[in-house]
C-alpha cells in the first residue's frame, strides 16, 4: 500500500484526533507538546494519507547535529517513544512499510540524513526478542529493553504479584514508620513540589556520581508538571509523620491508556524507611483506579523487578542516507544530550 506524507502545523483538532487513536499515549497529546515547546523542542508533525484520506500522523522532531536528523522521540526530554499514531489499528508489517516510505520521503523532500524511531507499538515480549517483521524487511535496528507493569488486574491481584521480601515487606515497614503519600492537587503546590523533587533528584544523582540530564533540572520538572497538570500528571511525595518530604515521583499518563514512570528519587539518609516502594505502589494503585492499563517503567534496573514487571524489547529503528551513520546511535545520543544540556544551561 502506498502512503503520502504532508507536513502540517500542530492544532487542537489534530491532537484531539490522536487522543482518540488506538495507539495513543501521553507522548501524542497537546499537553506533552506544550512541555516539549517549553523545553525548546519543536515538533515535526506529519499527516499520513492513503488514497488522499488521512489515516494517521507521525510525531517527532528535527535537529541539526552536523547531519540533519529526524528523531522520534526527541532525546533528553524524558519522551519515551513517538513515531506513528494511527487512527485505526494496523499490523506491525504495515507500520514498518509506512516507516520505509516515510524515510524515503524525508530523505528526498526534507533533505534529512538520518531518521531514528522508537515505536512502543513494535515492542516484543517474547523470550527471543526477535522482530520478524523488521528482520524480513532488512531494516537496521538496535536493542532497547524496558520493564512495564500490566495494571489491568484488580488491586488485590496487583498486591499479590509484588515480591514479598523485597517489596511488600518494605511497603508495610514504611507504613509502620508512619510514612504517608501525598498527591499534588492544586496548581499553587506545583512549584514547591518541583523544587523538592529537584532536590531529591540531585541527592540521587550525587550518589550515582552522575551529572544528570536536562529533564531532571528544576525548571524542566516545573515545565513538565505545569504543562500536564491537572489531567495528565501524577505528582506524589512521601512525607514523614513530622511532615518532611523524603521521596517524590512524577508519572505522566492518559486516562484509559498508558503511563510512564518519568522520574522518582529519595533522600539517602531516609532510605532505611523504604519510601521508594511505598511511592511506586501508591502510584500503581492510583493509576489503576484512573483506568491506566500499562505503566512503562523504562529501562531494566534491577530494583524494578520487585514490582513483577514484564520485560519488553522495543527496537530503535534507524534509517540513514549514509551507511556510516547506522552504527553511530550511541555517539549521536551523547552529542544530542550534550547540546541539550548546554542549551538549557544558558
Amino acid at each position: 500500500m502506498t502512503y503520502t506524507f504532508h507536513h502540517i502545523k500542530p492544532a487542537s483538532a489534530i491532537w484531539e484526533a490522536m487522543r482518540m487513536a488506538a495507539d495513543n499515549s501521553i507522548f501524542f497529546t497537546e499537553p506533552w507538546n506544550e512541555y516539549l515547546h517549553r523545553m525548546g523542542v519543536g515538533t515535526l508533525l506529519m499527516e499520513v494519507r492513503c488514497e488522499e484520506k488521512p489515516v494517521g500522523y507521525f510525531v517527532g522532531a528535527q535537529r541539526w547535529l552536523g547531519v540533519r536528523m529526524v528523531l522520534a522521540p526527541s532525546m533528553g526530554t524524558g519522551t519515551y517513544a513517538q513515531g506513528l499514531c494511527m487512527l485505526q489499528e494496523i499490523t506491525p508489517g504495515e507500520r514498518i512499510s509506512i516507516y520505509q516510505q516515510l524515510a524515503e520521503h524525508l530523505f528526498k523532500n526534507h533533505k534529512a540524513d538520518y531518521l531514528q524511531i522508537c515505536d512502543y507499538q513494535l515492542r516484543n515480549i517474547e523470550d527471543d526478542n526477535a522482530l520478524p517483521a523488521l528482520d524480513a524487511a532488512s531494516i537496521h535496528y538496535n536493542p532497547r529493553y524496558t520493564y512495564s507493569i500490566d495494571l489491568r488486574p484488580s488491586e488485590t491481584e496487583l498486591w499479590q504479584s509484588l515480591h514479598y521480601k523485597s517489596c511488600k515487606y518494605c511497603i508495610n515497614k514504611a507504613r509502620k514508620e508512619g510514612l504517608m503519600v501525598k498527591q499534588v492537587e492544586r496548581p499553587e503546590e506545583i512549584g514547591p513540589f518541583a523544587q523538592r523533587h529537584s532536590q531529591h533528584l540531585k541527592d540521587m544523582m550525587r550518589r550515582k556520581h552522575s551529572k544528570g540530564l536536562p529533564c531532571q533540572r528544576y525548571k524542566n520538572i516545573l515545565a513538565l508538571c505545569q504543562s500536564l497538570f491537572p489531567h495528565n500528571v501524577l505528582m506524589l511525595e512521601v512525607v514523614t509523620p513530622e511532615g518532611l518530604s523524603i521521596a517524590s515521583g512524577i508519572f505522566a499518563y492518559t486516562q484509559s491508556g498508558t503511563a510512564t514512570y518519568f522520574t522518582a528519587a529519595s533522600l539517602e539518609e531516609y532510605m532505611y524507611l523504604c519510601p521508594n516502594e511505598l511511592l511506586v505502589w501508591e502510584a500503581m494503585r492510583i493509576l489503576h483506579n484512573e483506568g491506566v492499563y500499562d505503566l512503562i517503567l523504562g529501562g531494566v534496573a534491577h530494583y524494578k523487578k520487585k514490582y513483577a514487571p514484564t520485560l519488553a524489547f522495543v527496537p530503535v529503528i534507524i534509517f540513514s542516507r549514509y551507511s556510516v551513520l547506522l552504527d553511530m546511535r550511541k555517539n549521536i545520543k551523547r552529542l544530542y544530550q550534550r547540546v541539550m544540556y548546554r542549551e538549557k544551561s544558558k
